[in-house]
């Protein structure tokens, strides 16, 4: 009981940010606007605790989460056009495919060399992780389906870069992150290929 007890004390943020995160990701999956306050909770323990592993481009990436948050909650309540309807999920339009693999080499390009400056651990993998959960996030935000297989790639690096640093609850909540957005990709894909069969349906009518 003892050493259950000093584990919970040496451990508390990996707790915290374990549950915390789950609630977040279980909750976007669920396209609930209320995972974005999760979202701001899970992030601002996270960047304590990866500022104590000097993660630093993961501790940077939270306050990025905490902003992205009250972007994504204002695009998720008043994203359509008139500012009076939620956001519904939709495909990438095909016309930003270059634009973002663009975003995402400037993106790398810039982090990489901030976390240099940095002296962080890990550096290439921090960086790849980095850039690739702020395009996901973006992506998220806007309710677009391909976020979910961003956050795939990242998840099983993140996996390994937590198992190497030995934060093994961090290494277990990304592999479930993992199984979430594999969930998440195929249940908002669904959403999407049924609205649009739908809508398909009413203009023939």
């Amino acid at each position: 009981m003892q050493n259950f007890v000093l584990w919970l004390q040496h451990n508390y943020l990996e707790i915290l940010g374990f549950l915390t995160s789950l609630l977040c990701v279980w909750l976007n999956i669920k396209a609930n606007i209320w995972a974005w306050f999760w979202a701001i909770v899970s992030s601002a323990i996270s960047a304590v605790l990866f500022y104590q592993l000097r993660l630093f481009g993961d501790m940077n990436l939270q306050f990025f989460f905490i902003a992205t948050a009250i972007y994504g909650f204002w695009q998720w309540k008043f994203g359509k056009r008139n500012r009076t309807e939620n956001l519904t999920i939709a495909f990438l339009p095909k016309k930003l495919y270059p634009k973002l693999i663009f975003a995402f080499a400037i993106a790398f390009a810039g982090i990489y060399q901030v976390l240099a400056w940095l002296k962080g651990d890990v550096l290439f993998w921090d960086t790849l992780t980095t850039t690739l959960s702020v395009l996901a996030t973006w992506l998220l935000a806007r309710k677009y389906v391909e976020n979910w297989l961003l956050w795939i790639v990242a998840d099983v690096i993140y996996v390994g870069i937590y198992w190497y640093k030995a934060t093994y609850l961090y290494a277990l909540l990304y592999a479930i992150f993992l199984l979430m957005a594999a969930k998440g990709f195929w249940e908002w894909r669904r959403q999407c290929l049924q609205a649009y069969q739908t809508n398909s349906q009413v203009q023939v009518h």
